[in-house]
């Protein structure tokens, strides 16, 4: 199991600017005409506040209103005005949202079928909070298969839940206090901000990568990290595939993460939500021996080593929401389990994942399958990038890369303005918590898990876009 995905948690957009759609109102921290009254009770003065009219909202709430977050407010853009062929040709083409749309026909068959989504009796009922034992048990023959631990797992070790961020944020109430930090290199997955930081009030801290290699962290940058940090730290969360780099650690360096971390009393969560889309491996059948955390025969620190996968990318499932927590601490599991009736999934989605599961040769061939049409349309996008000499990290999983629009000429918020008002969403530096500075702002995620004719199309409008900032840029 690819040891991360969970690299990308760490903290709010500096850039404050405002635009049209933010749907929220700064709520004043305080009010004049807020009336104290004075009592005696028990010899004790006490003040009683008289309510106000309106809604009154917690410090927290109030926190998490007045945040920037770039991924959201993408999407918000885009859904007010979104691309379809026939019905909005001129709309908004998202590849920005790292959804994998290749599998569309192969899936919903499945699903569909009677005998996959039949909802019995039994299933109007409520489950068991982690997931029944069958999908837990079906789940681990899945990992077992596929990343070869060599520990292998069992139902003891799986939690299931409404997705890896919910997920997350159960590791954070369960392995964190309130108010600590965890190292994490950067840039990461925008999402890690709001699954960990807005409920258990987990914060990231930044640490840098190498200059010469966005996937190389050494331990001389995590000991400063760790140095210089305002907060207590109290693990590593790291992405594996990397998000937004599209690239597997290598082996060394998931090592390194695991050493370190025991070697200062940290544990490490693993996101490892594209674990089963690394098609660069999978379809040359050229398997580095020891690129997931389970690899090693011998783990640095087991009982503080924790794994996320999911159904959403590598199943192509955004919309059903399932993840899965994976540990081989029976305290840690049994305190997630605790309280994971917070995150519980429908008995009904659960009864259709332990049918899709169980039939292993239709699972195996439409994940060997779905990498293949990865690898397929990974080639196509970097082609055209090659052609159009655009510069870009070279991917080998999951399914976006990071592109370098320096080109431009632009600021990147303005760029990335730009883009969208030419028909095209793709995700700036800045909503992975990129560095402030000229090498690494002005590189945009682009995710190619769409139809050719659809990632054509959303080439055309970039190079459009680019084309005429160049051309305006002669002219001025």
């Amino acid at each position: 199991m690819p040891i991360a995905t969970a690299l990308e948690s760490i903290s709010v957009i500096s850039n404050k600017r405002n635009l049209e759609f933010n749907n929220f109102e700064k709520v004043p921290s305080h009010n004049r005409n807020l009336k104290v009254t004075s009592i005696q009770r028990n010899n004790k003065k006490a003040k009683i506040f008289k309510p106000l009219n309106g809604p009154k909202l917690s410090k927290r709430a109030l926190e998490i209103q007045n945040e920037e977050f770039l991924l959201s407010k993408g999407i918000i853009i885009v859904r007010n005005n979104k691309y379809h062929p026939e019905t909005n040709p001129n709309g908004i083409i998202n590849l920005g949202t790292a959804e994998n749309k290749l599998n569309n026909v192969e899936m919903l068959s499945k699903i569909n079928d009677p005998k996959v989504s039949t909802v019995t009796p039994e299933q109007l009922l409520y489950g068991p909070n982690p997931g029944s034992d069958r999908l837990r048990e079906e789940i681990a023959k899945l990992l077992n298969r596929h990343f070869n631990p060599k520990v292998l797992l069992s139902k003891e070790n799986i939690c299931v839940g409404n997705g890896c961020g919910p997920l997350l944020n159960l590791c954070g109430e369960v392995l964190f206090d309130a108010g600590d930090a965890f190292l994490v290199p950067g840039p990461f997955y925008g999402g890690f901000e709001a699954d960990i930081k807005y409920e258990a009030r987990v914060y990231p801290v930044p640490v840098q990568h190498e200059k010469d290699d966005c996937l190389k962290v050494s331990e001389e940058a995590l000991e400063e990290a760790l140095r210089n940090s305002s907060r207590p730290v109290k693990g590593i969360i790291i992405a594996n595939p990397n998000n937004p780099f599209g690239r597997c650690y290598s082996a060394e360096q998931l090592l390194l993460f695991c050493n370190f971390a025991k070697s200062h009393g940290l544990f490490v969560i693993c996101d490892e939500i594209y674990g089963l889309s690394t098609w660069n491996d999978i379809v040359t059948e050229n398997i580095e021996e020891g690129k997931t955390i389970e690899d090693y025969e011998y783990l640095p620190d087991p009982e503080n080593t924790h794994g996320l996968w999911g159904f959403s990318k590598d199943f192509c499932l955004n919309g059903l929401r399932i993840g899965v927590t994976i540990s081989y601490s029976k305290t840690v599991m049994a305190a997630i389990q605790k309280i994971c009736f917070l995150t519980c999934i429908p008995t009904n989605i659960d009864n259709i994942l332990v049918n899709i599961l169980s039939d292993e040769k239709w699972t195996d061939e439409f994940i060997l399958n779905n990498n293949r049409k990865l690898f397929k349309s990974y080639n196509h996008l970097t082609n055209s990038l090659n052609a159009h000499g655009i510069p870009y990290v070279k991917g080998d999983s999951g399914f976006f890369i990071y592109i370098d629009l320096h080109q431009a000429g632009l600021d990147e918020y303005d760029l990335w303005m730009k883009l969208l008002e030419g028909g095209l969403y793709i995700s700036p530096s800045q909503a992975f918590f990129s560095k402030d500075s000229y090498e690494e702002r002005n590189w945009f995620r682009i995710c190619f898990a769409v139809e050719q004719a659809e990632l054509d199309l959303s080439l055309d409008r970039l190079y459009k876009v680019l084309d005429t900032l160049k051309r305006n840029k002669q002219i001025n």
